[in-house]
């Protein structure tokens, strides 16, 4: 059931009318540059002509190309003429905004913007600029380098759960911002939650969000059940007073999509689903995964609980997402990367497996190069060690006659007590005990699951998980994410060695 099939898209005069209204730019004469994201998007596989509109500026963005189309208007990649970076621009198609219904649409539109630009998140894509050109509503917004998390499975099937669990706790990390500031998003889905190159998770489309306000003008209109049918919890199907459980609802759906490669409940008919997330209990995830967590799967089932009151909070999602990320890092070789949760990786929008590997003979040819090149590269090497040793050894020359210098022509300073210095100042000041490391602040709370506070630790320096790969000190603040049940402690580095751990990153 995709969506592009029920979104009406821009007709030819649609895309004239547009074109007229922008202004031609006489930079690079309208050539458009290529997409930012790596990989073409579904508007680039589909046109068999360029956009009438492409190399024109639009206010002070000069439109660049087509990045997708929905119900609501356009996403077009543009260039930022003032700032000279790269933007997405979501234009809300004119006849919308037009009549009566027009100003419910407008208003739709701006929610968005207003919604996404109240929040400056890693986490949640940002937005620069709400304006209109010529009767065009558009908003400028972050531009994503990387795919969306169904762009990502329909081409490289189910994550592994060392892949999963990062991203959705980046989700769940911006639901958590966003529920604090009062904020439901209301559609999450996989095509909401956008993968950056390093692999970090950022929530996008914040069309249908509430904001917790008794003069909200969004329920006054919407009148119908909002959201993904294979995403949508209970409630919204029910029409029932919206909480923040419906995200975490959808964000379940989510994960067992991802872990799966398919949604949780699928039917031919849209009321088919709809029913099932009614009455039916969520296929168990296990199934697709063999040799998975049990916690894991019971995340899911109380994500997706038919109860809103039985649902974790956003952040406690995080908290054992990132408990089982620690698990299961033995399949990974990336390291913590900045602006979020996620372990960073090169993320090409498919997994290590799917992509062909180079022929041997291709391999050999490319490596041969002429043995004159070679033989300057060797001279080149040879020269530049010898530029490093001698200037070693001036170095070490010049500190041998200093100290030779120095050693009966200048006399030594005398050292007075400190307490002279600073008579009012206690016995300990400017000193400290080095045996003692300083305490590290808390990194959370200490979830529920884990091992702190439930087990002795009398002489345990270093913790592990059973089914983990490295091993933490007992003040790592990512320690006390390992689960009691999972528990290891070791007196010593070197007893976790010997138990085929490895020192954690």
């Amino acid at each position: 059931m995709e969506e592009s099939k029920h979104s009406p898209q821009f007709s030819p005069d649609d895309q004239k009318v547009f074109a007229e209204s922008l202004v031609t730019h006489h930079g690079s004469g309208g050539k458009p540059q290529s997409s930012d994201t790596g990989v073409p998007s579904s508007a680039d596989k589909t046109s068999t002509k360029p956009q009438p509109w492409i190399g024109k500026v639009m206010g002070h963005f000069k439109l660049l190309r087509l990045i997708g189309e929905g119900a609501m208007g356009l996403v077009i990649q543009a260039e930022d003429t003032h700032l000279k970076r790269i933007v997405a621009l979501k234009v809300l198609r004119k006849k919308l905004s037009e009549g009566e219904k027009g100003k419910d649409a407008v208003e739709q539109f701006l929610r968005e913007a207003r919604a996404a630009a109240s929040i400056e998140h890693p986490n949640i894509v940002r937005v620069y600029e709400i304006n209109q050109h010529a009767g065009w509503w558009y908003i400028a917004m972050e531009m994503v380098s990387g795919n969306s998390l169904q762009e990502i499975v329909k081409a490289a099937g189910a994550l592994p759960v060392s892949r999963a669990c990062p991203i959705i706790a980046d989700a769940a990390i911006g639901l958590q911002v966003a529920h604090e500031l009062g904020m439901i998003h209301r559609d999450i889905k996989p095509s909401n939650i956008l993968v950056t190159r390093n692999g970090h998770g950022k929530i996008s489309d914040f069309g249908l969000v509430r904001v917790d306000d008794p003069n909200d003008p969004f329920d006054t209109y919407a009148q119908q059940s909002i959201g993904t049918p294979h995403y949508m919890a209970p409630e919204v199907i029910r029409r029932e007073p919206l909480t923040p459980a419906v995200d975490i609802y959808s964000l379940g759906a989510t994960l067992y999509y991802v872990l799966a490669g398919r949604p949780p409940f699928a039917g031919g008919k849209m009321e088919e689903i709809l029913k099932q997330h009614l009455d039916s209990e969520p296929p168990d995830i296990l199934q697709y995964m063999p040799n998975g967590s049990p916690e894991l799967a019971s995340l899911i089932q109380r994500m997706m609980a038919k109860e809103p009151g039985v649902r974790p909070s956003a952040a406690e999602v995080a908290a054992i997402l990132h408990a089982e990320s620690i698990t299961f890092s033995s399949d990974s070789q990336a390291t913590g990367g900045p602006g979020g949760s996620t372990l960073a990786m090169d993320w090409q929008g498919v997994l290590q497996k799917t992509r062909t590997t180079i022929p041997g003979s291709l391999t050999q040819t490319s490596l041969r190069q002429p043995v004159q090149r070679r033989f300057r590269q060797i001279v080149s090497k040879i020269s530049t060690m010898w530029r490093i040793v001698i200037a070693s050894a001036l170095v070490l020359v010049t500190i041998a006659m200093i100290l030779l210098l120095t050693r009966d022509g200048i006399p030594k300073q005398s050292r007075r007590a400190i307490g002279k210095l600073f008579p009012n100042a206690p016995e300990s000041f400017g000193t400290r005990n080095t045996g003692i490391p300083p305490t590290p602040a808390p990194l959370i709370e200490v979830p529920g699951f884990s091992w702190k506070g439930k087990v002795d630790t009398s002489g345990v320096k270093f913790v592990a998980s059973q089914s983990g790969r490295y091993f933490y000190s007992i003040e790592d603040r990512r320690a006390i994410l390992i689960r009691a049940d999972q528990y290891i402690g070791y007196a010593s580095a070197d007893e976790a060695l010997k138990d085929g751990k490895h020192p954690a990153p």
